[in-house]
């Protein structure tokens, strides 16, 4: 058995667990921001006032902040230069609002900074976007035309697109782990919150961050397994 059937063979035992504990987190992080959002910061600051002190202190006055409807739609979108907060972040007061406002204010940080891995998978990412369309049709084809020498050409070209996927997971952690560390040390250094209330903040990042801790996990197992079956 050479190596890219082992990769085929592992990475098949290993798809189903990784799903099962990502679901598992997602749920874990809703969990920790219900049990958080119901307990407030003694500061009384609004998640929607933090940020806009943390881009104000950065220089980054031009940031605007948005409200959006739902739950953990949370997101620094780098195109338009704009922090969208959920309603129940952006209006309230708790350890929850706190955590998440400051981790999205420092995603707008990193971009006005311009820190690296920010910028490169701010860069990558309309291609990424794009690129999760044609990868199935592209190996449907490739299986449909197995008899054909153009099969291998499609097949190669959905492994280069989803390579592609794995890159931006790769570099996804760094960012979202030093936007959580950079928003720590704001809450810390300003005393926005006391030692108990940063303790729930973290557990509130760390949870998310094993969302994406986990999912760059099952992207890499889905490649090894799609590269180990191309070559059996």
């Amino acid at each position: 058995m050479d190596i890219l059937t082992g990769f085929y063979v592992i990475s098949g035992f290993l798809i189903v667990p990784l799903v099962i504990y990502g679901l598992y987190a997602r749920i874990k992080v809703r969990q920790l921001y219900e049990r958080y959002s119901k307990e407030p910061v003694k500061k009384g600051i609004t998640g929607s006032r933090l940020a806009r002190t943390m881009l104000n202190s950065a220089g980054l006055n031009e940031v605007v902040i948005e409200e959006v409807s739902g739950n953990l739609r949370d997101h620094y979108d780098p195109r338009h230069n704009v922090v969208r907060l959920s309603r129940r972040v952006a209006r309230n007061s708790s350890i929850s609002a706190i955590g998440i406002a400051a981790h999205e204010a420092a995603h707008a940080i990193q971009h006005g900074t311009d820190y690296p891995p920010a910028k490169f998978r701010n860069n990558i990412a309309p291609i990424v976007e794009k690129a999760g369309y044609f990868i199935l049709p592209l190996l449907f084809l490739g299986i449909l035309l197995s008899r054909v020498a153009l099969a291998s050409f499609f097949i190669n070209l959905a492994l280069l697109l989803f390579l592609a996927i794995v890159v931006f997971y790769i570099v996804t952690l760094p960012v979202e782990l030093e936007a959580s560390a950079r928003a720590l040390r704001y809450v810390k250094e300003n005393s926005v919150a006391d030692e108990k209330e940063l303790e729930g903040i973290k557990k509130v990042l760390k949870a998310a961050a094993l969302t994406y801790i986990i999912a760059l996990a099952l992207a890499i197992v889905q490649f090894l397994s799609l590269l180990g079956m191309n070559r059996k």
